[in-house]
């Protein structure tokens, strides 16, 4: 029998194979429900019929900006099914970025289940399916792999995201590649809390579906007694997290005095951190806390998975990002692409497959061929000769402070002469006073920032890092937030 020529007429193969199989575990509170995967085919059929009669139609390209992920997902489908183009959004993010990203993908109309965003021009109301009794069987996927089947979006925390179109056979052939290459290590029922407008978690749920595991979600807005609560579920096997949510787990599993004599999670056979990487003594202390099966995974969208630390190398280089993966060659260069020796810092360069690419990170390799990463690109100030980088200030001020989050970032200085540093804090606005006295006492003045902002919540990617081009835009916009030290 021919190979699937896309996501779609995959996931039928399955649904015919295990129609009463269990896709989805939703888990909210104390509540607990299932989705089968005939389950899910019918809610594919009733949001196509939804879309349909909306004017959704072949070969256009429609934006989905939901809280509910399942919906969204089951739109993804739908919009396949009818020949079109999903551009999964951020709902989190200001409507004038949604607007500009479905602009530049030249999307028809962006739907949401959010009503504050559909109060913006625009952006409609979600269309919801009908109920029926069974399924129709009338769900057809047409045999279009060249067409897009998805947009892999940046994570836009330094600048603006770029938008890759893929191709249904793209897009089939990475997944094939995370399951059966084993490009991100060992892989089975998965834990889900992010949103699926980060491109990692759409290919785990595509993976999941297609290959007949299990999706244990845990809604968008979410405690972490919720997640806990997924990640003990007897099923559980693999979860993927950003470094904030592995230290927000720590941080609850030992307020809630739940640290045991070994790790929490034991049935684990994969905890992983990706993102902005997980290091020094927090890493291993989530080991210790979580799962002795957690890895730090270091990648980027242009070249997929780049290294990855895991078991005991996580003791021993704590401070690295692990050896790059086989296939990749990398490279420590200067501002002028020329190559570096070892154990100094200058620009990422990764070669695979004959392609050469810079994920936009600062680092070195040791001697021993462990990848350090000591910042992006963008984060990398030089102030009065001394050089350091947002890191590093970050991790400080959030020692000095108290602080869960903080953010360093360049803004241009109204005089003309170098970028100020500004540091904007997770912290009550009416703590400035406190905030300013600690850091005058503990920061030296060669690496102390300029002006600090002190905000609740700070904003974050899809991939929940914290968007530093949206904090830039913001302080340009209302420079009256920003206090001098």
């Amino acid at each position: 029998m021919p190979a699937p020529e896309t996501i779609g007429a995959a996931f039928l193969k399955q649904v015919e194979t295990n129609p009463g199989t269990i896709l989805f575990e939703t888990r909210r509170g104390t509540g607990v429900g299932s989705l089968t995967y005939a389950d899910f085919k019918m809610r594919i059929e009733l949001t196509m019929l939804a879309f349909a009669r909306k004017g959704v139609s072949a070969g256009q390209v429609v934006g989905l900006a939901n809280t509910n992920q399942i919906d969204t997902f089951a739109a993804i489908f739908a919009l396949w099914a009818l020949g079109a183009s999903p551009l999964v959004l951020d709902f989190r993010s200001p409507p004038s970025d949604i607007l500009e990203r479905a602009a530049r993908s030249r999307a028809v109309c962006i739907f949401s289940d959010f009503r504050k965003l559909t109060q913006n021009e625009g952006v409609l109301e979600a269309p919801r399916g009908g109920e029926v009794a069974k399924t129709s069987g009338g769900l057809i996927f047409p045999a279009t792999p060249h067409v897009t089947a998805d947009f892999i979006m940046s994570s836009g925390t330094t600048g603006v995201p770029k938008l890759h179109p893929l191709s249904h056979e793209e897009l089939l052939s990475a997944i094939d590649r995370m399951a059966v290459g084993g490009e991100r290590g060992h892989w089975g029922n998965a834990v889900s809390c992010l949103n699926l407008s980060f491109p990692g978690t759409r290919y785990i749920w595509f993976r999941n579906a297609l290959s007949g595991r299990k999706i244990i979600t845990v809604p968008v807005f979410f405690d972490y007694g919720e997640l806990d609560a997924a990640l003990l579920h007897e099923d559980a096997e693999e979860v993927t997290l950003p470094p904030v949510l592995i230290r927000g787990l720590v941080q609850h599993i030992k307020a809630q005095g739940g640290v045991g004599d070994g790790p929490r999670y034991d049935r684990l056979v994969k905890m992983q951190s990706i993102g902005g990487p997980l290091l020094g003594p927090v890493l291993t202390e989530a080991k210790s806390i979580l799962s002795d099966k957690l890895c730090v995974t270091y990648s980027s969208t242009q070249t997929g998975i780049i290294s990855r630390l895991e078991g005991d190398a996580i003791d021993s280089h704590p401070t690295s990002v692990g050896k790059p993966l086989p296939h990749y060659h990398i490279r420590i260069v200067d501002d002028e692409g020329c190559p570096l020796p070892n154990n100094q810092v200058g620009h990422i360069e990764a070669q695979v497959n004959g392609n050469a690419a810079r994920p936009g990170d600062r680092g070195y390799l040791d001697d021993e061929g462990y990848l350090h990463v000591v910042g992006r690109v963008q984060e990398y100030f030089c102030r009065n000769g001394i050089s350091f980088n947002a890191p590093d200030l970050e991790n400080r001020i959030q020692d000095v402070t108290g602080a869960a989050l903080c953010c360093v970032i360049s803004i241009p200085n109204e005089a003309g002469e170098e970028d100020q540093i500004v540091a904007v804090i997770e912290a009550e606005p009416s703590h400035l006073s406190e905030v300013k006295i600690r850091l005058r006492a503990h920061l030296s003045p060669l690496t102390r920032p300029d002006k600090i902002v002190l905000m609740r919540v700070l904003p974050k990617t899809s991939g929940l890092k914290i968007a530093r081009a949206q904090l830039g835009q913001m302080i340009e916009e209302t420079p009256e937030v920003c206090h001098a030290i």
